[in-house]
């Protein structure tokens, strides 16, 4: 009896899961698809790249990310200057788990006793 009130609960949720999908895909607009972006332009001269005909988001993170970190790839540029510290704290806490980790689970040495 558990066994088929667990398969039909997933069923359930996955059939709610794509119906979800299917009607946030029709009712939302796609707003910028980046169809019109010409990459290499962007990347040999950042600077004045025309970013007019970007809608929305697109426009304001080429704008903002040139004029305040001076790196001509966002992503980058927002991993290491705006999010740098956070990384950091992250890679931090990773490697604090990782021994903490190595040090509950490792195996105790035999001590020698002698005579």
């Amino acid at each position: 009896m558990k066994k088929l009130i667990s398969a039909l609960s997933l069923i359930i949720i996955i059939i709610v899961g794509i119906v979800s999908v299917k009607n946030m895909y029709e009712t939302v607009p796609v707003t910028y698809d980046g169809s019109k972006t010409d990459v290499y332009a962007l990347m040999q001269d950042p600077q004045n790249y025309d970013t007019s005909d970007a809608d929305g988001a697109a426009s304001v993170i080429v704008k903002q990310n040139l004029a305040k970190t001076q790196a001509v790839n966002n992503v980058t540029s927002i991993v290491f200057d705006f999010r740098g510290y956070d990384t950091m704290g992250e890679a931090f806490i990773l490697v604090i788990a990782i021994t903490g980790t190595a040090a509950i689970l490792r195996k105790p040495k035999q001590r020698w006793e002698g005579d």
